[in-house]
């Protein structure tokens, strides 16, 4: 544009249409000042400069460009945000799985196993007072049957946990496969863009907002590329890569489930949602059946011993009183009493060998078992090694719930400092709108004052 009274008309025409810009720029903050994600922008201006020509006076200048709009937003803010809900979300579904399994074991309670435990033991107390009478023997066999119920409840609701965790991991695998699906979408057209040379602030604000989302099931890692476009790993594979990503599917074993990608690979899953409820399926569920088993099987085995070593009603001597079982695996599901002890209440072996059939010291020796070491290599109680077990479960899940916490709020504050780095403040748009109409005011002026100079001068000319 050359110099002169049409380089000045040049000039106020870019301001105008700078300054509607300008204005466009605050009112798109304003109207998205409550919107999820949004990060304000703020329009960047630049002064033309004139190229210098030898021999020719140099202009004052030719006047405004917008040089881009930039999105306002904290990097390291968004990071610490995305780390902050990996580990809130982790803490969150862990805390859950244990608040459900201490729900589970009504512990302490009338009705837990703790409580049926030591009922069971009375009733042989009581047998070796009466060992001949029928109600007494009545009564330790439905304790007895009350004691393998709530056991085997327990032991069954724990296996349809597992089954509703299982259907849980596929959901939210489901909903990290539809995230990355659009996060790879999203990369595509902004590299789209960028090689036109353009820029969506709204595409990058909703690519930021769903890996925000895609944070809260699991620990990722984002790699920006020099096109725009973003690589996301976790577990140590490639999840998504420019407009490429690889589902994640449910890979379950025996007692034990994992995720792979598509390629067949398994992920090394850490923190989220995810990592939550694989520790939930393969190590804390687990964990609790394996030590209900080892009680129920080291509790069978004494009391069987102990039982066959007596005398039935009839003299002869006793036989289990449990159902034998082949081994500790899985023991408390299959925990029962023995088909003869349910069909003849009279092979109930409560008497030893010593002084006849007629006396309860064998019922005596078994309700003893309550007080012998037999548990954790000997050096616990049933009821210790219960209590002691229930204890843990208590603890753990008291520990999660304050990481949850702990987690929340360093989250919430974190997203406290990224908003007001990000966030839109509508004092400060307003004071923008102003600034803008001012400048498009005083440019429109200029342009007045212009058209009125050039009128003077053809005026003059024509005379």
């Amino acid at each position: 544009m050359g110099t002169g009274t049409f380089g000045s008309f040049e000039i106020g025409r870019r301001a105008l249409h700078v300054q509607q810009k300008g204005a466009k720029v605050a009112g798109q903050n304003i109207a998205n000042a409550n919107t999820e994600g949004y990060s304000r922008q703020v329009l960047q201006l630049v002064a033309l400069v004139p190229p210098a020509v030898p021999g020719v006076v140099t202009p004052p200048g030719y006047g405004v460009a917008v040089s881009q709009i930039d999105r306002i937003t904290s990097r390291f803010y968004n990071h610490q945000l995305m780390q902050g809900l990996t580990a809130e979300h982790y803490w969150g579904r862990l805390g859950e799985t244990l608040e459900g399994i201490e729900t589970m074991f009504l512990e302490p309670g009338e009705t837990g196993i703790n409580a049926q435990l030591g009922e069971f033991f009375d009733a042989w107390q009581e047998l070796s007072v009466n060992p001949e009478s029928f109600a007494a023997r009545v009564s330790l066999r439905e304790q007895a049957q009350a004691l393998t119920g709530v056991v085997r409840d327990v032991y069954t609701r724990l296996d349809e946990l597992k089954f509703d965790l299982q259907k849980e991991t596929e959901a939210v695998l489901t909903e990290v496969n539809t995230i990355a699906a659009e996060v790879a979408s999203l990369n595509q057209k902004i590299v789209q863009l960028q090689a036109l040379g353009k820029r969506s602030n709204e595409m990058l604000d909703r690519r930021d907002l769903r890996l925000q989302e895609l944070s809260k099931h699991l620990n990722i890692r984002i790699i920006e590329r020099g096109n725009g476009s973003l690589e996301v790993q976790a577990g140590g594979r490639i999840l998504l890569h420019d407009n490429h990503h690889y589902p994640l599917e449910l890979q379950a074993g025996v007692d034990q489930i994992s995720i792979k990608n598509n390629l067949g690979a398994v992920l090394e899953v850490s923190g989220g949602t995810l990592e939550g409820l694989l520790e939930s399926y393969n190590q804390v569920i687990s964990h609790y059946q394996e030590a209900l088993d080892s009680l129920v099987y080291q509790l069978t085995g004494a009391v069987n011993r102990q039982h066959r070593a007596g005398f039935r009603l009839d003299g002869l001597q006793g036989g289990d009183f449990f159902r034998a079982l082949p081994g500790q695996n899985r023991a408390a599901a299959s925990f029962s009493l023995d088909a003869n002890i349910l069909a003849d209440l009279r092979r109930i072996a409560a008497a030893n060998a010593v002084t006849g059939p007629g006396n309860g010291i064998n019922a005596l020796n078994i309700a003893g078992l309550r007080a012998q070491l037999l548990m954790s290599g000997n050096t616990a109680t049933f009821h210790d090694y219960f209590r002691s077990m229930i204890a843990d479960l208590g603890v753990e899940g008291r520990e999660a719930a304050r990481m949850h916490q702990v987690m929340q709020a360093a989250t919430e504050s974190f997203r406290t400092r990224q908003d007001a780095v990000a966030g839109v403040s509508l004092d400060d748009e307003m004071l923008s709108l102003v600034r803008f109409q001012h400048a498009y005011t005083a440019a429109a002026r200029y342009l007045s004052t212009l058209d009125q100079m050039l009128e003077m001068m053809l005026n003059e000319l024509g005379r």
